[in-house]
């Protein structure tokens, strides 16, 4: 005979459980935090900025940093350490394997030096300390043991989703409102195609099991990055968003057991994706005719080979073994002192050397690798996809892509930590025993894992 629980009878909960349950509550809020801070301090800049026309008759853009972009800025980077670190304090830093402590260690070692032989005292404060070539970069990198928190996700998720569907909006406005034209270098839609490829990766990757409007609602964000690689006439985001767009077809038929499924799919997003233009084109037809002839001509440039010639003109191999430092430059004929470069893992070896890249692609991108051979599924295959995409872009496959203080590079360090989580989780003795037994374990226990998360 069988008990049952009467209706509003509940069990109590014990003191751990529910110091754990405030423990995660906290550290979601800071990652939230950090992620709306950082989306905040990628468009600020932006949104204020200034469009001239250079010599060539081509835009150029003109960021303007005010305060509240500052504000901002700190916020991120104090919610994102203190997320990591409060992880790491309660339990988490053990599911990071050894290795990739002792190359985290190894970082913020590196990371200290290089700060303490460059940086004078006048500028502990400064911006510099706190911007792209600075050590906070690497100091941030203990936001992935938030990530290999599973508690935060259920939260997390939908954080991210919302931050993809208001950056879908706001890339449109800024395609309808901004002077339109050709831009040199950086411009809104170049920055609204890397948060969209980031933000709305997620929310399609992690619908592979939707259907119906759901689904169709989360392939809003990405027919809003095609749009927007396409305007910024971006070779390299449009190659990302292709990409995006062959993983979450081949998942989505993994997942159903039919390739029949993944057609369908197809055929639903390329007509979304053709009454989306449709509707664009009778608002803005001259706009997207040249964005269209402007990415047809520009395929066959080469815009890499000159970059990498210069490059190692005026560096010495033997200047990468340990780095420039963060007040590194190299000169670059037409832009003067130049600090960074189209290729994130060559940009690591200038700025740190053989240590910094070492280490943060064991951190990063090497458990993304491991955890491939256990066939990830739901939740746990987007973030490995996407560190794998975010570890692709780092070759120079996508312009503007380094490891930094940006939403792109706090959502990755996320996904890594869930990468390393999934790992350790796949350590455990009961698994190991079941795969010695013969059983289909990498399938069944994603499924056993996955049955716990928001799809």
């Amino acid at each position: 005979m069988t008990a049952t629980v009467p209706r509003g009878v509940k069990f109590p909960v014990s003191k751990a459980e529910s110091r754990m349950g405030s423990v995660s509550a906290a550290i979601t809020a800071l990652v939230a935090l950090s992620l709306i801070a950082s989306w905040l301090s990628a468009l600020l800049p932006i949104e204020n900025s200034v469009t001239v026309t250079d010599a060539e008759g081509k835009f150029v853009l003109i960021e303007v940093k005010t305060p509240l972009y500052y504000i901002a800025h700190s916020i991120e980077i104090g919610a994102a350490i203190g997320a990591g670190v409060l992880a790491a304090l309660t339990g988490r830093f053990a599911k990071v394997s050894p290795g990739a402590r002792v190359a985290l260690a190894v970082l913020f070692i590196t990371a200290t030096a290089w700060a303490i032989q460059a940086y004078g005292a006048d500028e502990i404060l400064s911006s510099n300390i706190f911007g792209v070539t600075g050590p906070f970069v690497w100091f941030a990198l203990v936001l992935i043991f938030a990530g290999a928190d599973r508690r935060i996700w259920s939260y997390v998720d939908p954080v991210i989703r919302a931050l993809a569907y208001a950056s879908s909006i706001l890339a449109v406005r800024a395609l309808l409102t901004s002077d339109y034209g050709y831009y040199n270098g950086f411009s809104k839609y170049i920055l609204y195609a890397i948060l969209l490829m980031w933000l709305g990766g997620w929310t399609l990757l992690t619908a592979t099991r939707l259907r119906g409007w759901r689904l169709v609602v989360r392939v809003i964000p990405f027919l809003a990055l095609i749009l927007m690689a396409v305007c910024s006439q971006s070779r390299s985001w449009l190659i990302m968003s292709f990409l995006l767009g062959v993983i979450f077809i081949w998942l989505r038929s993994r997942e159903t057991g039919s390739a029949l499924s993944g057609m369908r799919t197809v055929v639903v997003i390329g007509v979304l994706g053709a009454a989306a233009v449709a509707a664009l084109y009778t608002t803005m037809p001259k706009a997207l005719d040249d964005s269209v002839s402007g990415m047809v001509n520009r395929m066959n440039d080469d815009t890499r080979s000159g970059q990498y010639r210069a490059f190692f003109a005026v560096v010495p191999v033997g200047d990468l073994l340990l780095g420039r430092g963060p007040k590194g430059t190299w000169y670059w004929r037409g832009r003067g002192e130049y600090q960074f470069f189209d290729n994130g893992y060559l940009w690591m070896l200038f700025i740190g050397g053989v240590p910094t890249l070492v280490c943060y692609f064991l951190v990063v991108v090497w458990p993304a690798i491991r955890a491939m051979t256990y066939r990830p599924r739901g939740v746990d295959a987007a973030a490995t996809f996407l560190v794998l995409l975010f570890g692709l872009a780092l070759t120079g496959l996508s312009t503007f892509t380094i490891p930094s203080i940006s939403l792109s590079s706090f959502l990755t360090l996320l996904w890594a930590g869930r990468c390393h989580l999934f790992l350790s989780e796949h350590a455990r003795p009961e698994y190991m025993r079941a795969q010695r037994l013969g059983y289909q374990v990498p399938r069944l226990w994603g499924r056993v894992y996955q049955s716990q998360e928001v799809s």
